[in-house]
């Protein structure tokens, strides 16, 4: 059984260079992996102490600071998810120019592999989120589960755009650097550190059409407000995640016969 040209063992391949890349990244500390967690977890906690201690900052109709800092890391997850994800997959096919070259596999397993890595920061912000969400009396409802399609569905929205990104970089090396960059300009112009009410209404609207705004919201939604997402979100982002990973893989397997040349 194939799914869009891959089989069960190209699954694998993907399982096995997603674990390479997480350990590799961490190669030669003393805590290794443990860094993974450790990393999000320190800046979570500094989020935390700042806005809910230091600027004492809050929501409209919430009674504690807390509630600020929770509705922050709830909506930040996921865009640490998007840049580790899309910045990872960038670069995938450059970086990873040794295996392109010497082992026989579909090469489109590295940009997906590479994608998965953002599950990794997204996973503890929404465990964080979670206690923090019970330690400030507003504990998870079954509306919580409507997160975990949310995040399917982020994931294969990512994994669409990574491949066409890693190509992409192969042929315009300088992409890799600037696209740091280009992800803090679309961080603030997404409502994602602040609420949509406080856009003016032209761009309120197009906000709500904003596929990295409403990765956040599936997070945000079920956890913060006990609100399933709506179906025509879901279907919006599937409809994009559809069509733009058809077009990225049919522009990749065209163009990967040329990739090792360029390595």
């Amino acid at each position: 059984m194939t799914l869009f040209g891959f089989d069960r063992r190209d699954a694998a391949t993907v399982w096995n260079f997603f674990r390479m890349f997480l350990r590799d990244r961490f190669l030669g500390s003393r805590l290794g992996t443990v860094w993974a967690v450790l990393n999000p977890v320190l800046m979570l906690t500094t989020y935390t102490f700042v806005f809910g201690f230091v600027f004492k900052a809050k929501l409209p109709g919430a009674d504690t600071t807390l509630a600020y800092a929770t509705w922050l890391i709830a909506g930040y997850g996921p865009w640490l998810a998007i840049s580790e994800s899309l910045n990872s997959a960038a670069q995938s096919v450059t970086g990873n120019s040794g295996l392109v070259k010497n082992m026989a596999f579909k090469t489109e397993c590295l940009p997906l592999a590479s994608s998965m890595l953002g599950l990794v920061p997204l996973s503890i912000s929404i465990v964080f989120a979670l206690v923090l969400l019970t330690v400030d009396g507003n504990a998870p409802t079954w509306h919580a589960l409507a997160a975990i399609p949310g995040v399917l569905l982020s994931f294969a929205f990512l994994a669409a755009l990574g491949v066409g990104l890693a190509v992409f970089t192969v042929f315009v090396r300088d992409f890799a650097l600037i696209l740091p960059n280009l992800l803090l300009i679309l961080l603030f112009a997404s409502p994602i550190f602040y609420p949509v009410e406080a856009m003016p209404s032209l761009l309120k609207n197009v906000a709500q059409w904003n596929p990295f705004f409403l990765m956040a919201e599936f997070v945000r939604q079920p956890l913060m407000f006990h609100v399933v997402p709506h179906w025509s979100q879901w279907t919006y982002v599937a409809a994009l995640t559809a069509l733009i990973g058809s077009f990225n893989l049919i522009l990749f397997r065209r163009l990967k016969g040329s990739l090792s040349s360029l390595l």
